[in-house]
């Protein structure tokens, strides 16, 4: 056959030979393309999967750049308490020996990342033990299969990014952060590169999620750099105010921040604090109750009431705080509860309808007389429907510059002044008895196995004693009634770091979340008072 070499083939068979080139090229690249996706989808890793022989990975979250978000819970949780930091529990042990909180149940953030990141500051962190309630947990770092990995708190929240908060809110979260600041100076860590997109909106407030904002100083942190990180601090929050065209207090604060006017955290605290009295509401009180069934009860027995009253003769306005936990072991300690607090409740507003003129004495006496009327009401109550029911009770009459308060059982009354937690209130059982008679430490009194016994209550004896009290408030103060559901899970110093730091409603909610993560063991109910202004 003949070959024959002519420029129209050789046009043809060079075109055919760049057409396959080309197609080569391409599936070259989609076969790249097919590896690379293998293996980024082999570098998630898999629900089920336990690193570190600890964690294991329950849900992918989100990818970001250079890292992969997932959530784990601690399978060996008994080693070290989150809730407390003790390392004392056994293997066996679900709860925690020191605190109760539930060892297994903890779920956490893991931020996986490569070689690049190697969570410097969150590794300073560790161990140097900084935290602080408004600043995300960290607990542990590592390294596995040239991957760093960081452990952290999941945190549920909102970005704090929008612009559209009110004064009282952004007043709650500018304290919680420039305590947060006044902290981490102490620590010589400074919060000049912190941003709004750092920050979170919760249950419990504002919290920092992202350290990266954070610097680490040798040495102690200049007065220069303190006031620096106040600039910085009140240049962004002053941004996030709702315009309404009203000059608010709280405004002119973070204008001054904003412009360099505070040599420390600690002086804008204290102008915060200052501001608080000017509330958008005119109230001379803010006010809120939350009650929650808790993790472990199928029942909820707390009971609680909020009530505005009058004194007859004057029209002049007081307010009653009530609070009850029918008792656990016994048959309908919800109706106990809910009705000690309406017979209470009634008993006091007539009361305050016959009363002619308001004398602490007067005041005083009806509170122990409606408790004690109370206590009737349930005793008959019970002996009619042949129940074994009964309930504890703690009441606050706020009529102006004072509480009068009256108690049966161990739900509490305290007066927080000056970042300090004052117990009004006695409870009525065994523990304290034998902390009284020095047979008990007081700081093992609330994990005591006997702290569930009472001595005295509503509804179990025809009469019983009431204890009552009187306490002068001011500006500033906070009261704080509850149930042992509460006060059994977070310690004094605790409760009065979060009811300073942001509003009543929040402050419920957070300890309510807190008393839930440490085992819910019981139901929980607090009223939170914050007075603003002297009565």
């Amino acid at each position: 056959m003949a070959i024959f070499n002519s420029p129209i083939l050789s046009s043809i068979e060079g075109s055919i030979k760049s057409r396959l080139k080309n197609i080569e090229g391409r599936i070259e690249k989609m076969a790249i393309k097919a590896i690379e996706k293998k293996d980024e989808e082999n570098r998630f890793l898999k629900r089920g999967v336990v690193i570190n022989n600890r964690y294991r990975i329950e849900e992918f979250v989100m990818k970001m750049e250079g890292c992969n978000v997932y959530l784990a819970t601690d399978i060996e949780g008994y080693k070290r308490c989150w809730g407390c930091g003790h390392d004392g529990n056994n293997k066996e042990d679900v709860f925690c020996n020191h605190c109760g909180v539930e060892l297994s149940a903890r779920v956490y953030q893991i931020v996986e990342a490569d070689k690049n990141n190697n969570f410097s500051t969150e590794a300073y962190f560790i161990k140097k033990g900084i935290s602080h309630p408004n600043m995300i947990g960290i607990y542990d770092r590592f390294t596995l299969d040239e991957r760093e990995y960081l452990v952290s708190e999941y945190v549920k929240g909102m970005p704090l990014k929008d612009k559209g908060f009110d004064e009282n809110q952004i007043r709650d979260y500018t304290l919680s952060l420039a305590d947060m600041a006044e902290y981490l100076h102490s620590q010589n860590v400074s919060v000049s590169g912190l941003e709004k997109d750092d920050l979170v909106i919760g249950d419990g407030g504002v919290k920092l999620v992202n350290l990266a904002g954070l610097r680490l100083i040798e040495g102690a942190i200049s007065h220069s750099r303190r006031k620096k990180d106040i600039k910085h601090l009140g240049s962004f929050l002053k941004g996030l105010i709702k315009d309404t065209g009203e000059d608010w207090g709280i405004t002119s604060v973070l204008q001054k921040a904003a412009g360099g006017g505070f040599s420390s955290a600690g002086r804008f605290k204290e102008r915060l604090e200052d501001a608080k009295g000017n509330v958008t509401s005119g109230e001379a009180i803010i006010v809120e109750g939350m009650t929650d069934i808790g993790i472990v009860r199928k029942v909820n027995e707390d009971s609680l009431r909020i009530t505005e009253l009058s004194i007859n003769s004057d029209s002049k306005k007081a307010n009653l705080f009530v609070v009850a936990d029918g008792m656990g072991g016994h048959q309908s300690g919800d109706v106990a509860s809910s009705m000690a607090v309406e017979a209470l409740t009634e008993g006091v507003m007539k009361g305050m309808e016959m009363q002619k003129e308001a004398n602490e004495g007067a005041l005083l006496d009806f509170m122990k007389m409606a408790a004690a009327n109370a206590n009737k009401a349930v005793y008959n109550f019970a002996r009619e429907n042949k129940k074994d029911m009964g309930t504890t009770v703690v009441a606050g009459l706020l009529f102006a510059d004072t509480l009068y308060t009256a108690s049966v059982g161990d739900s509490r009354a305290y007066l927080i002044r000056n970042g300090e937690a004052a117990q009004i209130t006695k409870d009525h059982s065994l523990v304290a008895r034998l902390v009284e008679l020095n047979m008990v430490d007081p700081k093992d009194a609330r994990h005591h196995p006997k702290s569930n016994i009472l001595l005295r209550t509503i509804g179990t004896d025809p009469k019983v004693e009431v204890d009552a009290y009187k306490t002068k408030v001011r500006k500033g103060d906070h009261l704080l009634l509850c149930t042992d559901g509460l006060w059994n899970q977070l310690a004094d110093d605790e409760m009065v770091h979060i009811i300073k730091k942001i509003s009543p409603q929040d402050a419920c909610r957070e300890m309510i979340r807190i008393a839930n993560e440490r085992g819910g063991h019981d139901n929980i109910t607090a009223i939170v008072v914050r007075i603003n202004n002297n009565l």
